[in-house]
């Protein structure tokens, strides 16, 4: 009915459509397939632009920054030039290198040069101060400073380079001194370099002129200003120290929020504290860049390129942060992906409504045809659509129509359904296909079996078969049932929860026109209870047989056992029997006695002889009377219970539960512990054994006459116990993991036992 109604209500949805326009409608959606890959494509290329102008944008700001850098330093050095080749320089400097100089000369030739080089440095800003320096000794011989420098400029590089003719630069520096930083103020740790070039004369060279360059006199070096909100440049040595102020630390350092950060500061992720993958790619020769992005000394994830500078040990580094660099194309994703994801909508939502639009109503009249083979003529086919399937729906409705009006076939068709209904109320239904697979099954098949139909259909029918039967029996029920013949007999099953289930049952293989068979119909009678009292009966008339036999072997075995244990008393006396053989034979008469006793108390019933006593009490008096094995150690429980009932029918109880309890232990020995408890309602008694178990599923089979899992055991001495205890209005239970007996019998309202 369900299927009926959604196939009725999503057909409504197609009503007025025919399937050319469901076609058109199809191919609208697949040509925005092409509308994606133009997208895709779109934004590849866009990718790989964008990629291309950052590269550029990154290289041109590094190489034209580090090209600057090398005219700056270059300039500084012909600068330096300049002043060394300046004829009052080169007099100067050699009168004062000469030793036979006077003293007025040599008053006159620094006053000279202190001019010349105070002015130069006016002119020149860069340079802070100028040194005159011995070419052979190093020593200096004229400063333009207040105090001697204390710099040593022999063993240096730039020194020893001007010694051979050379203009050479130092390294970055931190001045030993105080001297102006860029704010004018002097202090100590400022960062400067040298620039030394030689003074040559006409003898060749007559000292070495040596500049301290102010490395902060260069505001125009390092150029932010590009189309990048968050570009930052930067110049670092070969240590990775800074020799600029990075964009992000100027206001951290203005504010005295950080320390000067020029040759203080590494280029360090601070995240994982090594120099950042950027200076990590830093070579003498090329540019080297970054595009895939990594977290700078400011902890941001930049996209960069780094330069070398000249002839230094400088490098010069540009970052962009990648956010912001690649701006345009998340833009361009999201537009991408929002277009693609309502393309994929328009195409999923066209597509489902076109197939629901073809298939449904196809579905309904292929459901519709299986019903009409089954003989169901009141199935409905009717289809409310305009186009061509709606026109085979009529023809079809009009097709079944005419068979119920030209044929009895709804007289036949009432007359199946009453024998259906009957059949379903007393009889347990089931279909097979002729490969043995379930096709159907009633109601009452469900409730027996405990499967439900979902569970059924489709499986095959040997899911329910018992564990009774061998392979050979249900080859031979299937090879005639192929050959056409009906079976009948009776066959036990299994339900879903392992229980059996006896079933009288016929099974009529079915043939189409041509006599091949398709399925077969199972009809099936449960005779369950039947059975079970059919074998209550026979087990019944086995046990009365048995009893009474027993009974007369039991009563004829006592009196030669008390002649045979009277006769090894007085042989154990003689002393003609030694201890081991008269033990042996003593443990034979006891297991004989005990086990006529265990037939003699479960044939002879007889009434409760109900008193008071003391249950502890009874508990040790009935150990008293057993042999108990040196390997077994049985505790008791130390309270006194005292209970109403069969003083003497309690005693063979305890007796049975202690002595079966013994026997499973007198192999490998072990512990049996007795606890008596007494409740406000009932008297509870605690048998346990640190046996191995009772090996036997389910385990209540134990309490069934002739059952035992002992070779010297009758199968009685359970039975006899729950007899006596349910003759008590209790009820005893068994348990593994300790094996546990526990019995409790309610107290009688006319005895005080507290």
């Amino acid at each position: 009915m369900g299927q009926s109604w959604h196939s009725e209500r999503d057909s409504k949805m197609n009503l007025n459509l025919r399937y050319s326009q469901k076609l058109l409608l199809l191919v609208l959606a697949v040509s925005l397939i092409p509308l994606i890959v133009i997208s895709v494509i779109l934004y590849v290329d866009r990718v790989e632009s964008k990629t291309t102008f950052l590269k550029d944008q990154l290289v041109t700001i590094s190489e034209s920054n580090s090209d600057d850098l090398v005219k700056w330093i270059d300039e500084r050095k012909n600068n330096a030039i300049v002043i060394a080749k300046d004829d009052v320089v080169i007099s100067s400097t050699k009168k004062l290198a000469d030793p036979k100089t006077s003293i007025n000369e040599r008053f006159q030739n620094r006053f000279e040069l202190e001019s010349k080089l105070g002015s130069s440095i006016e002119h020149f800003s860069d340079f802070e101060n100028f040194i005159i320096s011995n070419a052979k000794t190093g020593e200096p011989i004229f400063y333009t400073d207040t105090f001697p420098p204390d710099e040593k400029f022999k063993d240096k590089k730039h020194f020893q380079d001007a010694v051979k003719g050379e203009t050479s630069m130092s390294e970055v520096h931190l001045s030993t001194k105080a001297i102006r930083n860029q704010h004018g103020f002097y202090e100590y740790s400022v960062p400067t370099l040298f620039i030394s070039t030689p003074i040559k004369g006409e003898a060749g060279i007559e000292g070495i002129l040596t500049a301290r360059v102010n490395f902060f006199a260069k505001p125009a070096l390092i150029d932010h200003d590009y189309n990048f909100h968050t570009l930052d440049s930067y110049l670092v040595n070969s240590q990775g120290y800074f020799l600029s102020e990075p964009k992000y630390n100027i206001n951290a350092v203005s504010y005295g929020l950080l320390d000067d950060p020029m040759l203080k500061l590494h280029v360090k992720n601070p995240d994982s504290n090594q120099l950042t993958e950027i200076f990590k790619l830093v070579n003498n020769k090329e540019i080297k860049y970054n595009l895939n992005g990594y977290n700078n000394y400011g902890g941001h994830f930049v996209i960069g390129a780094i330069s070398p500078v000249g002839d230094t040990d400088w490098s010069y580094i540009t970052e962009i942060d990648k956010s912001e660099a690649f701006h345009e194309i998340v833009t361009v994703q999201f537009l991408i992906f929002a277009i693609i994801s309502v393309a994929l909508l328009i195409i999923f939502v066209t597509s489902y409504y076109f197939a629901s639009g073809l298939t449904i109503p196809i579905n309904k009249l292929n459901d519709a045809a299986h019903e009409i083979i089954k003989g169901n003529f009141n199935v409905k086919t009717k289809i409310n659509s305009k186009d061509e399937i709606g026109e085979l729906s009529n023809s079809f409705e009009y097709m079944v129509e005419h068979i119920k009006k030209t044929t009895d076939i709804e007289a036949q068709l009432a007359l199946q359904q009453n024998l259906r209904r009957a059949i379903d109320e007393s009889a347990i239904v089931s279909i097979l296909d002729n490969s043995g697979h379930i096709t159907f099954v009633n109601d009452e098949f469900c409730r027996v079996s405990k499967y439900s139909k979902e569970e059924l259909i489709g499986k095959h029918q040997k899911i329910l078969r018992a564990d009774m039967y061998p392979q050979e029996f249900y080859d031979q029920l299937w090879d005639d049932l192929r050959r056409g013949a009906i079976w009948r007999g009776e066959v036990c099953n299994k339900a879903k929860d392992g229980s059996l289930f006896w079933n009288k049952t016929t099974i009529v293989p079915f043939k189409d026109k041509n006599g091949k068979i398709y399925e077969f119909v199972a009809i099936r009678y449960n005779i369950t209870d039947q059975k079970e009292l059919a074998l209550k009966l026979v087990q019944a008339e086995r046990l009365t047989t048995v009893g009474e036999l027993s009974a007369r072997i039991s009563h004829d075995i006592r009196n030669p056992l008390s002649v045979i244990s009277n006769e090894i008393q007085m042989l154990k006396l003689k002393k003609l029997l030694n201890e081991n053989q008269t033990k042996r034979i003593d443990n034979a008469i006891k297991r004989i006695t005990h086990q006529t006793e265990e037939v003699l108390d479960y044939v002879h019933e007889s009434p409760l002889d109900i008193t008071k006593f003391n249950l502890t009490e009874l508990v040790k008096e009935s150990l008293d009377t057993m042999m108990i094995p040196s390997n077994v150690k049985i505790t008791i429980s130390e309270n006194e219970v005292f209970m109403a009932g069969d003083k003497h029918k309690m005693e063979v109880v305890l007796i049975n539960l202690i002595y079966n309890a013994i026997q499973v232990l007198e192999e490998g020995g072990g512990t049996i512990d007795i606890k008596l408890l007494n409740t406000k309602s009932e008297i509870i008694i605690e048998v346990i054994d640190s046996g191995s178990g009772i090996k036997l599923d389910p385990i209540d089979k134990v309490f069934e006459p002739l059952v035992t899992t002992k070779q010297k055991g009758t199968g009685l001495g359970l039975v006899s116990v729950k007899s006596i205890v349910e003759m008590h209005n209790g009820s005893v239970t068994v348990k593994n993991n300790p094996t546990t007996f526990t019995i409790k019998i309610p107290k009688m309202a006319d005895y005080d036992l507290d």
